[in-house]
């Protein structure tokens, strides 16, 4: 078994190559949420372990089946971040069903970009 700094690495090359510019339509939102290379990268390293890691190669597939649920104001404040808005989805890991929640940040010129997913264990 790879160590959790190699599979961060991998995940982290993958995600450039693959997924860096691309542009995902969701129908709850009625436009595009971009995936850069600071979103990607926060996905991969904030509060991270094995099973979060491989969210990454299933961003697109997780973003496409996920549905709004909330639109929320920016806790931190920050001027260019317009909303937050919170998707959840299900998934599938080590044969236990888990929510996965995904956080896009609406910016004040109003592009969405892709932050990070967050697995919770189904009740």
């Amino acid at each position: 078994m790879k160590s959790l700094r190699e599979e961060l690495k991998k995940a982290k090359e993958w995600a450039y190559k693959n997924l860096a510019g691309k542009k995902i339509y969701h129908n709850d939102i009625s436009d595009f949420i971009i995936l850069n290379k600071n979103g990607l990268s926060h996905a991969i390293y904030a509060k991270t372990y094995f099973e979060k890691i491989q969210l990454i190669y299933n961003t697109e597939m997780l973003i496409r089946s996920s549905v709004l649920y909330s639109i929320e104001k920016d806790k931190a404040g920050r001027k260019d971040i317009k909303n937050i808005y919170k998707f959840v989805t299900n998934w599938k890991i080590k044969n236990k069903d888990r929510f996965v929640y995904i956080i896009v940040r609406e910016t004040k010129d109003g592009n969405f970009f892709y932050d990070h997913g967050i697995i919770k264990e189904k009740p």
